[in-house]
This record gives C-alpha cells, sequence and structure tokens, in this order.
C-alpha cells in the first residue's frame, strides 16, 4: 500500500513586512562601542576584523588548551635531534610566530578607558555602611579574614565582601577623604597597610 503524504497548504502572511524582515535576517548587528565602531571595516567577516585590531572573537580558540603531551614530544624531539634537525629548528619558530595586528592600538585605546573609568561619580554610600566599614578599618585595618569573625559582622559578610566593598569605598573620594582626614593620614593616598590571608590585587 502506498503511504500517503499529507502537506500543509502554504499561506502568504499579509501582516509580515518583508523589508523590516530581510534587514534583521542580513544585518551583522549593531556596534555600540565608539572605538570599535570607528575601525570596524564593513566588508570584513568578524574573525577578521577582530584578529586585525588584536582582540579576540572567542577566547577558548586563541588561548587553547596546552597540549602536554605535544609539548613534551617536542622537547624530547629537540634533545634527540640531530645538527640537521637543529638547524631546521629556528625556521620552524619564525613561522609560529604570530604577527602584530595591524589595528593594535584599539587595545592600548581599550584599556586606557578601562583605567580611567570610574564608577558612577554620583554613587554615594549609604551614612551606616560607612560607619561599619571605618569600625572594621580601624580595628582590622586590611585583615579581611579578621573582619569574618568579629562579633559586629551581623550581616554574615565573607572576607570577599568586605573586600569588594571596602575597595568601593576607597573609590570614593568624597567619603574615603574624610576618614583619611580624621585618621591624619594623606589625602587621595591608600594607606601603606599590608593584605593579610588575602590575594592582594591592588594596583
Amino acid at each position: 500500500m502506498k503511504i500517503r503524504k499529507n502537506h500543509v497548504r502554504k499561506r502568504y502572511r499579509y501582516s509580515v513586512n518583508r523589508k523590516t524582515m530581510n534587514k534583521t535576517r542580513s544585518s551583522t548587528g549593531k556596534i555600540k562601542d565608539p572605538a570599535l565602531k570607528k575601525l570596524w571595516v564593513e566588508g570584513q567577516r568578524v574573525g577578521t576584523n577582530f584578529s586585525e585590531m588584536g582582540l579576540a572573537s572567542n577566547p577558548n580558540k586563541s588561548i587553547g588548551i596546552p597540549n602536554y603531551k605535544r609539548d613534551r614530544f617536542e622537547a624530547a624531539k629537540i634533545v634527540c635531534a640531530s645538527s640537521d634537525d637543529e638547524s631546521e629548528a629556528p625556521v620552524s619558530s619564525d613561522k609560529n610566530q604570530t604577527a602584530k595586528p595591524k589595528r593594535g592600538h584599539v587595545v592600548e585605546e581599550l584599556e586606557q578607558l578601562a583605567a580611567d573609568r570610574r564608577p558612577d561619580p554620583s554613587f554615594r554610600l549609604p551614612k551606616g555602611v560607612v560607619k561599619e566599614l571605618t569600625y572594621f578599618i580601624d580595628k582590622h585595618k586590611f585583615n579581611y579574614k579578621g573582619m569574618v569573625t568579629d562579633r559586629r559582622n551581623h550581616g554574615q559578610w565573607t572576607w570577599k565582601q568586605f573586600r569588594s566593598k571596602i575597595r568601593r569605598f576607597m573609590l570614593i573620594p568624597e567619603q574615603f577623604n574624610e576618614y583619611l582626614e580624621k585618621k591624619k593620614l594623606p589625602k587621595d593616598v591608600k594607606p601603606d597597610w599590608p593584605e593579610y590571608e588575602s590575594d592582594s590585587e591592588w594596583k
């Protein structure tokens, strides 16, 4: 017996705007970053644009997972190689060298923007939070793990939460300079206190 195929009848959708639909399908999206938008080449692929700027569209592919087996094999080849192989070694190393990006200054501009960018200048911490933080700084300085075990840690903050809150407090000069004045410390300078039992990432 022959199988009968049922086909759904095609219907033209009059409510759809074809012009808008084609635009959204063919567009590659809008670039919001002004530094990237200024140097973006429309005719090129996304990967080519990123590589020429010295950026990576996919960090997993650009960095990659280290292959220890291959590295050990190459090291063994170099050790056991003859004089002919050693003369060929620098040629292969030149091939593996990555070329400098054509528009590499984009990375430098983005790094400079990130360094100069400050959190919302109108942002202020509440007075209660400032009072708590100044108490913990007076007592423990930058010993964040000591703050965790303090009896006045009613909010049960972790040492990383203490660190982030204190660093945010230091980035607000209007409030942090008041604290430095009370303690007779120089303004706009981070106190030279060691950070105990935590990875110091201050820059």
